[in-house]
């Protein structure tokens, strides 16, 4: 595949998963103005009760893997500083953010805040 098709298949990815978060946001929250953009890349979290470090990368399609685990989950809802999945389980994973920078994730499951310490890789 030559570098200008994979660059217009890319895009072309992103623009549907664009539109089908929009409309996922409008449906949900009533506003279209949220941009995922900001959940996007790989993170540290540091554990609200211990100082054990986990890995976590939020890919453009909005799958998460903690500790280089991908949780199987689906978008609840999207604005403009939250991102709330629903994992397989049932339980709530929310990524909050703060001036567009992701600063926490509650887990639900385990009613564990874990707070976002670093980036290790975030796109530009």
């Amino acid at each position: 595949m030559k570098a200008k098709d994979f660059i217009h298949s890319g895009r072309t990815l992103f623009q549907h998963f664009m539109r089908s978060s929009q409309r996922l946001t409008q449906h949900d929250t009533g506003t279209s103005d949220s941009s995922p953009m900001i959940f996007i890349g790989s993170w540290k979290l540091r554990h609200s009760e211990t100082t054990r470090l986990h890995s976590l990368v939020i890919g453009p399609d909005l799958t998460i893997s903690i500790d280089h685990r991908t949780i199987p989950c689906k978008v609840v809802s999207l604005s403009d500083d939250t991102l709330v999945l629903l994992d397989h389980y049932g339980y709530h994973i929310t990524i909050t953010a703060d001036h567009n920078v992701p600063v926490k994730l509650f887990d639900e499951a385990d009613n564990v805040i874990y707070y976002i310490v670093s980036s290790m890789n975030k796109p530009t």
